[in-house]
């Protein structure tokens, strides 16, 4: 008997060890990444500035009276893209008459769909065959745009690159460790801790652009709103208001737990004037089962597979629950209320604008703020320490409705 537990306690011993050892080089790993990070755009941006010395000088940025065929880069993130049509907006009210072109994803483009400010859509899918991708470049060069603006704030060249594989005469966007190397206009670094949307803007004050707005718009058409209205009318849901959730997020850390919003859609089905749509994303099939598993009766789930009929539903709902996340700038671009949970993202920069928008964020934390996506000390505090219980709260005070009876 005392051998066994020694066997044992050695056993478990051995075990806590191995996983302290594992947290530790995990630990070690996420601290080493900014550092090889930094290393590298130092490098590269010391290597591209260099090679800039051989090139042509830059010369002024046109101002936009001179300018005809203007096409924007805008390749990223569904979010991204909603919080780019103030800047589509600006641009066509500038120059009425001019083509507007926007190179979008597969992903994407779909947010264009009815935009009036919007004349052409080009998608372009980094994830297609060096064939189609050289199809598309081949078809931008021979529209001859008078201007490409790429507006990606981050240090990343892909969009860059394309600028400058464009062969447009007038090539614009933001400096960053390099990536000035392929516009050939007077450019403006970014200005740190101002809202995404005002970043877009600016770039547009170099050529002249005021900013018109800064609400994002998606437009949805008699068609789509008919059949949304059909799709609820046979989901039951005349008679009551609809709290959409959608805990999808790009990273791990921007993620709310699912535990904690089955725990709220629990408390939001003992309301009879209330009900609850879950929505979903092809990729969070899982975190929609482990909510599923913590709700104790049937409720509608919708996973979509079409971005427009997405945002037809969504626009027939009273509220959004959801996290930092595309959906949260589609609901604020479609005039629906929100409660989003913010984590290690900046606060300043994607929080949606509005007194119908509450954002929950654990502002008190030491680590808020810090911008990974894997949580560095293991503990996800800034996601889970906002409770199930503020967000019922926040929700049953009526603080979205025009007469605050919920």
């Amino acid at each position: 008997m005392i051998n066994t537990v020694s066997v044992c306690f050695s056993y478990e011993t051995g075990l806590k060890n191995c996983l302290t050892l594992r947290d530790m080089l995990s630990a070690v790993e996420l601290s080493m990444k900014p550092i090889i990070k930094a290393l590298y755009l130092n490098a590269r941006g010391f290597f591209l500035k260099t090679l800039s010395f051989f090139l042509p000088r830059k010369k002024p940025a046109p101002l936009h009276r001179n300018i005809e065929n203007i096409l924007v880069i805008r390749i990223d993130r569904v979010g991204d893209m909603v919080l780019s049509t103030p800047a589509f907006r600006s641009i066509k009210a500038a120059m009425p008459h001019a083509q507007l072109t926007v190179l979008a994803s597969p992903a994407n483009a779909p947010i264009l769909a009815n935009n009036p400010d919007v004349d052409n859509v080009i998608v372009y899918d980094r994830f297609s065959s060096l064939q189609n991708k050289i199809r598309v470049i081949s078809e931008i060069r021979s529209r001859h745009f008078s201007l490409a603006i790429d507006l990606y704030t981050d240090y990343e060249l892909k969009t860059a690159c394309l600028a400058g594989m464009s062969g447009t005469a007038n090539r614009i966007g933001y400096a960053a460790h390099g990536r000035e190397i392929f516009f050939n206009c007077q450019i403006p670094r970014i200005e740190k801790d101002k809202h995404f949307i005002d970043v877009t803007l600016d770039l547009l004050n170099y050529i002249g652009i005021s900013a018109q707005s800064s609400s994002p718009s998606i437009y949805i058409s008699r068609d789509e709103h008919t059949r949304a209205s059909n799709w609820m009318h046979e989901k039951g849901f005349e008679e009551k208001k609809i709290v959409a959730i959608h805990p999808g997020a790009n990273y791990e850390t921007q993620r709310w737990l699912p535990e904690y919003y089955a725990d709220v859609i629990c408390l939001i089905r003992q309301k009879p004037q209330l009900d609850v749509i879950l929505f979903g994303g092809p990729s969070d099939k899982k975190v929609v089962e482990d909510i599923l598993a913590g709700v104790k009766s049937n409720i509608c789930v919708y996973i979509q597979d079409d971005l427009r009929k997405f945002l037809a539903i969504l626009s027939q709902c009273h509220l959004l629950v959801c996290n930092n996340s595309g959906p949260l700038h589609c609901a604020a671009a479609l005039n629906i209320p929100t409660i989003s949970f913010m984590g290690p993202t900046v606060k300043e920069q994607w929080m949606p604008a509005g007194d119908i928008h509450h954002v929950l964020r654990m502002d008190e934390l030491p680590c808020i703020g810090c911008n990974l996506g894997c949580c560095k000390i293991k503990t996800h505090d800034c996601m889970r320490l906002i409770r199930p219980a503020t967000v019922i709260e926040v929700i049953l005070k009526g603080m979205f409705t025009n007469n605050g009876d919920m």
